[in-house]
């Protein structure tokens, strides 16, 4: 069986995808790796490149996973390329990210009290039952603040530009990239924000099972 490749977003790891499934693919989670020193996106994703087996793989990423994903469609044929709470190109995302990227005022946030910080998490990504705010603020504790301080840099300095052959769903209550800033995405789901993969797996896997029966 053909393989989905996913990458999860900043702060989460392979537990989002727990109760996403495919008809006729097999998932395929790639593992975060601690960030060298100072490391460029493009060098990082090439060092996840030895996750990926298949040839032209369909990769799927969640929010900043969905940036990596663009990277890495750089560095080896891909069939399909699906973003999931994401953006297809920096000109998407909200100005004040850009802004804090050219000033580098998101140095200046703890990433401690970030990883910690339930209230911020639940508003930001839109989760309000107590079952999903208990697994965000597991998996957002239990990430690298190493990883989480890189990330955060790599994703508000990405100037990646939109690519051939992605397609894009998204939620009409994402507060981290605002749908009011995507120009084009492919389908639209509503009532749910940028927890998606989440709160509406099925939903998220029935539309992607149809976007790719027809390829």
């Amino acid at each position: 069986m053909e393989k989905i490749y996913l990458i999860g977003g900043l702060g989460v790891d392979e537990r989002v995808f727990t109760n996403i499934h495919f008809k006729n693919y097999e998932k395929q989670v790639i593992k975060w790796l601690e960030p060298l020193p100072n490391e460029p996106l493009p060098d990082y994703c090439k060092r996840l490149l030895p996750q990926i087996t298949s040839e032209n793989p369909v990769i799927a990423g969640v929010s900043f996973g969905g940036m990596v994903s663009n990277e890495i469609s750089k560095l080896i044929p891909v069939k399909k390329v699906i973003l999931i709470s994401s953006i297809r190109s920096w000109h998407e995302m909200p100005w004040y990210f850009t802004l804090s990227g050219r000033i580098n005022l998101h140095r200046l946030v703890p990433m401690n009290w970030v990883r910690k910080s339930t209230h911020l998490l639940r508003w930001l990504f839109w989760v309000y039952d107590k079952e999903n705010q208990k697994l965000l603020s597991t998996i957002a504790g239990e990430t690298s603040p190493v990883f989480l301080k890189w990330a955060v840099n790599a994703a508000v300095t990405w100037r990646g530009e939109e690519r051939d052959g992605f397609w894009q769903i998204h939620s009409n209550k994402d507060r981290t990239f605002p749908l009011r800033y995507i120009k084009h995405p492919d389908v639209v789901l509503k009532g749910t924000g940028h927890l998606m993969v989440v709160q509406k797996a099925a939903q998220v896997a029935e539309e992607i099972d149809a976007m790719l029966a027809k390829m």
